[in-house]
């Protein structure tokens, strides 16, 4: 089976699994006291923290400038699925889900439209992590543009999810995809 490393292209997405990996210790999942910011300040651009209080609601606690400046606001508080596309709802829900659940990593290969209209292919790496003050389970993601595909009229959207990948991390894999 391919390693994680093996499985990311951006080198944005390595050195963030390898943060990841190293505050865990011998966990599994590492508990959010440990994420600190300032380990990863060249990455955290580009970084969301979510925390997951049910299947309906999924709040982001922590939304980078560069995710803010893409979506062209601040989502911190907010239900993150208000802003996906009402048909791919559902299914993102479940890959938060069953990722919260059976904790493992998530590669996805998204196609987003930003803001100004730019369409992007971009990957995007998910991992779990506690958060004892809360009781809640929680996403730390990365993402990384691969490319550039064109312009389009129309602000933010997550347009596609074109492909996902779960990672071990040492509790296997859900059987989906």
């Amino acid at each position: 089976m391919p390693s994680a490393q093996q499985k990311l292209t951006s080198d944005g997405a390595r050195r963030f699994f390898d943060y990841w990996d190293a505050i865990r210790g011998d966990d599994l999942v590492p508990d959010r006291k440990s994420f600190d910011p300032i380990a990863i300040r060249e990455l955290m651009p580009a970084v969301t923290i979510l925390e997951i209080w049910s299947p309906e609601r999924i709040v982001p606690r922590l939304a980078g400038t560069g995710v803010c400046d893409g979506m062209g606001l601040d989502p911190t508080g907010r239900n993150w699925l208000d802003l996906q596309r009402p048909e791919l709802r559902e299914g993102y829900a479940r890959r938060v889900t069953t990722q919260a659940n059976h904790p493992c990593g998530r590669r996805s290969i998204l196609r987003t439209r930003n803001v100004r209209g730019a369409v992007t292919r971009a990957e995007v790496i998910a991992l779990p992590m506690t958060h004892a003050l809360s009781g809640h389970k929680m996403l730390v993601s990365f993402f990384a543009t691969l490319a550039i595909l064109g312009y389009e009229d129309g602000g933010y959207q997550v347009l596609d999810f074109e492909e996902t990948h779960w990672i071990d991390i040492g509790a296997g894999v859900p059987d989906w995809t």
